[in-house]
């Protein structure tokens, strides 16, 4: 695989999730060609309104989505939009970010 063709670009695009406890949630984009330039943003755990699976038509397929509703924001912030990953990579994702996110932290033991 030749990561300079435009056609393979998507298979060598990195994405990636990153949740810090009581902080918020890092989405990332990157490629190893000059054709793409890296993104981060960075969403305050304070402006989560929800994260979600969803579905959409791609052609004839029914692809999932990881999605984030922002406060404030008109569209939702689509996590992996280039990898789409299968439903069920998504789902564990999912429930890694939402325990992280929303419980309790444990108490320390005194």
């Amino acid at each position: 695989m030749n990561c300079n063709d435009t056609a393979d670009i998507a298979s060598c695009l990195e994405e990636s999730l990153l949740v810090l406890r009581g902080l918020g949630i890092q989405t990332s984009t990157s490629s190893p060609t000059y054709l793409s330039t890296a993104t981060t943003r960075f969403i305050p755990t304070t402006s989560i309104q929800d994260i979600f699976i969803h579905e959409a038509f791609k052609g004839f397929e029914v692809r999932f989505y990881l999605a984030i509703v922002v406060e404030g924001e008109e569209d939702v912030v689509v996590v992996f939009p280039t990898l789409l990953p299968r439903r069920q990579i998504l789902e564990e994702v999912w429930r890694g970010a939402k325990s992280c996110l929303y419980e309790p932290r444990s108490k320390s033991m005194s």
